[in-house]
């Protein structure tokens, strides 16, 4: 059954956003990288932590999670499943409201057909522990919280669903993704974590990608491994956005002995360039004059690089970027990309190897291209930028269900929230279609294992990061 609801109009533009912003939902589970030619690394660096609570002593009067019974009957064990049904409320970004307002050229094909396509191949194939997956579907708008608090109350109240997939992009998605798992107390797949946001979650948050807090501690490590911090003096730059990645990304740098010569937050936010420009002229002389060699940029980068670059301090510094989704995705306030050049991430599997992998080929891409003949299904590098990018969702979609499948299954026939958590726990060593290395534990909420050093080229596709390291399986 397919349950469809009113996209809506927004009723409050209370932001004005940049393109980043949510340009960077295609790749907000941070799959942009994998392996190529170049610097070889001969062993794994250290394993970031995650930002959770993993360092606080356990609760003696926790009970341990119970393990899955296969031969328990199948019953409406919580809310949102029955006997014979899963339901999952599904959140998309509504480029309609995108367009309309100028923001983006195209979006993302039907999102929703993409979606009923790979519930109703999941179903086919016997559901999950014999139920058959529902979905109820919302569009939000990113820069209207009123239509995003609206979406969270749809799925989560109205409709009272097991889980959540996809999450929220943009600046909202601070408030939004916590309302489904912390006041609603609902499971979520998708979304970015951070330690602010997880602080306020009581339901299970899991998510294909790394979170931000894990991808500065990944990209460090990366950088340590190809030598790329011996003797650096490093610039700590952030954005209003991810104010509360700012100490976290301080204190990363200070553990390995690295120092940092000064600090500083875009207080404007993204969408008032003229503001946020007239910040960066400030900030970019303190950057001159703290004889940094290196800028690591945390949150949205774009602003960063505009400033960093007006300064011509994009040539003389290392830059790093510890949120590749928004970096891929600079935006319509940057004209010339190539500013952005030379700019270093961490990144799990590129586009290409995600189209080239034959789970993802066999369990994404064939079945939408079976379901829906008219997708205009390319490889990647194909789409131009005013083109519907059927790759992003197909992409993205898949592997947010992929995740969500594999630990409901692994719950066992008794689906519950704690269920759900210890069969989460039992998922060691999986994959997922363009991942085949990957892993979830107590302490590791996000399931990506492999990443590899990148640097962008504005010069590739319609500008990306391209890896010059190998892919190194961090979690073994």
């Amino acid at each position: 059954m397919t349950i469809t609801r009113g996209r809506g109009v927004p009723r409050l533009l209370a932001l004005l956003t940049s393109l980043t912003l949510i340009a960077a939902a295609c790749g907000s589970d941070n799959d942009t990288g994998g392996e190529s030619p170049g610097t070889e690394t001969s062993e794994a660096p250290d394993s970031p932590e995650s930002p959770d609570d993993s360092d606080a002593p356990d609760d003696p009067d926790t009970p341990d999670a119970p393990e899955a019974d296969p031969d328990a009957p199948l019953t409406a064990s919580y809310k949102g499943v029955s006997e014979t049904t899963i339901t999952v409320g599904v959140a998309m970004l509504d480029f309609a409201i995108l367009k309309d307002l100028g923001l983006v050229p195209a979006g993302w094909g039907d999102q929703q057909a993409v979606w009923e396509a790979l519930i109703a191949d999941l179903n086919d194939n016997g559901g999950i522990q014999g139920r058959q997956v529902e979905a109820v579907y919302e569009f939000y708008s990113p820069i209207d919280p009123a239509d995003a608090t609206r979406v969270c109350t749809a799925l989560t109240e109205d409709n009272d669903v097991f889980a959540v997939l996809g999450g929220f992009v943009g600046p909202l998605a601070g408030t939004v993704d916590p309302c489904i798992t912390g006041l609603n107390e609902t499971i979520l797949v998708g979304g970015d974590q951070n330690a602010e946001e997880l602080s306020q979650s009581v339901a299970p948050w899991y998510q294909p990608g790394a979170s931000a807090e894990a991808s500065t501690e990944i990209l460090l490590n990366l950088l340590a491994e190809t030598g790329r911090l011996d003797g650096a003096r490093v610039f700590v730059l952030g954005g209003q956005a991810d104010e509360a990645g700012h100490d976290p990304a301080i204190r990363a740098l200070e553990d390995r002995g690295i120092e940092v010569v000064g600090d500083d937050i875009i207080v404007a936010p993204d969408g008032d360039t003229p503001a946020q420009d007239s910040e960066l002229q400030i900030i970019t002389e303190q950057i001159k004059n703290s004889a940094a060699t290196a800028v690591l940029i945390h949150g949205t980068p774009s602003a960063a690089i505009r400033g960093l670059g007006a300064a011509g301090l994009n040539t003389e510094l290392d830059i790093w970027s510890n949120n590749i989704a928004s970096l891929n995705n600079l935006g319509a306030t940057i004209a010339d990309k190539s500013i952005a050049n030379g700019v270093l991430a961490a990144s799990g599997p590129d586009d290409t190897a995600i189209f080239d992998d034959p789970l993802y080929q066999s369990q994404c891409s064939d079945v939408v291209a079976t379901a829906v003949p008219d997708a205009d299904i390319r490889t990647p590098q194909d789409y131009a930028e005013e083109d519907e990018n059927w790759f992003n969702p197909i992409r993205r979609y898949c592997r947010h269900l992929s995740l969500f499948t594999q630990i409901a299954d692994a719950a066992g026939p008794v689906l519950t929230q704690d269920s759900f958590v210890a069969g989460a726990e039992t998922l060691t060593d999986f994959s997922m279609p363009g991942s085949p290395n990957a892993s979830l534990s107590a302490d590791k909420l996000f399931a990506e294992d492999s990443f590899a050093l990148a640097e962008y080229d504005a010069a590739a596709g319609d500008g990306m990061a391209v890896p010059i390291s190998e892919s190194i399986d961090i979690f073994p």
